[in-house]
């Protein structure tokens, strides 16, 4: 079978302010290569500011990669048209943001259609609702006379509208109760019996473990792990995915650890292992290089094999 999507050797760097009249690249993602299969979902987490963001905003071509392509079924995807957007959406974190509050959920719904020209809105309206198990006499309501899920579920429908084959989902979850959590990632999960493949980033491994085929860990821009769930929650390879998973609550007080890494300043080098600087497990040569390989299908960005 053969990708949905293609991320190559991808790196992109912000031009930032560094003293008077001076700017320096600073490189949110660095040679990240990864695919998405049909009807999968690959789970992408990582602490806050690692790149998982801007790995989906490449994809929606909301940013050019500085380096590197991207390719929608063996096609780069900004030599791709407005089509594009037909085949691959998104639902962002918040749904408050993302809904325009003055439209009601059925205008909220048909914008997309409208924009692509296509018709017989009514009947595919409807479907979308019974698809996120909304009942149609919410259609006249606005964003604000709903539930924090129903948003969601909101959000959810004008994703798939267009029959996407691609959803980039952005802590799509972050923002609810983990009643209504539960709910939202059943849905996604029946999306995906559909035929729907999704990028979810998160944050929070435990909402990955119950959804994803397969979890990619980033770290500093770098791809530290990729392979199947059970592989990487199970036998994590990479330090940096040790320590997330060493990182969830416990259930009792006596069950933690003690804190293996080093007390010292956070920061991000420029060359080698970005985890370098924190990580227990590091050689000498981390700190200027960085081996990536393939174990057994599964990849793996360590010195230590």
């Amino acid at each position: 079978m053969k990708p949905l999507l293609e991320v190559n050797s991808v790196s992109k760097a912000y031009r930032i302010k560094k003293g008077f009249l001076r700017k320096e690249n600073f490189w949110a993602l660095r040679d990240l290569s990864l695919s998405i299969m049909p009807a999968e979902i690959l789970g992408v987490v990582g602490e806050s500011g690692s790149g998982k963001s801007t790995l989906g905003k490449l994809i929606l071509r909301l940013e050019r990669p500085t380096e590197g392509s991207l390719l929608f079924k063996g096609r780069d995807i900004y030599g791709l048209g407005k089509e594009y957007t037909r085949h691959v959406s998104v639902v962002f974190q918040d749904p408050r943001a993302s809904l325009n509050p003055r439209m009601k959920v059925r205008e909220i719904l048909e914008e997309p259609l409208i924009v692509h020209g296509i018709r017989e809105r009514e009947d595919k309206v409807k479907e979308v609702m019974k698809l996120v198990n909304l009942s149609e006499e919410f259609l006249e309501r606005k964003p604000e006379q709903l539930s924090g899920g129903q948003r969601q579920r909101v959000a959810i429908g004008r994703a798939i509208i267009l029959n996407p084959e691609l959803i980039v989902a952005d802590e799509p979850t972050a923002s609810l109760d983990v009643a209504i959590q539960e709910q939202i990632l059943s849905l996604i999960l029946s999306l995906k019996e559909r035929g729907y493949s999704f990028l979810f980033i998160t944050h929070d491994i435990r909402v990955v473990e119950k959804i994803s085929d397969r979890i990619a860990v980033i770290y500093g821009g770098v791809l530290m792990e990729l392979g199947s769930k059970e592989e990487v929650l199970k036998e994590p390879m990479n330090p940096y995915t040790k320590f997330l998973l060493g990182s969830l609550p416990v259930k009792h007080p006596r069950d933690r650890k003690r804190e293996e890494l080093q007390e010292i300043e956070y920061h991000i080098p420029e060359k080698g292992c970005p985890f370098y600087p924190r990580c227990p497990e590091r050689l000498q040569d981390c700190s200027e290089s960085l081996r990536r390989k393939e174990i057994d299908g599964r990849f793996i960005a360590c010195n230590l094999y």
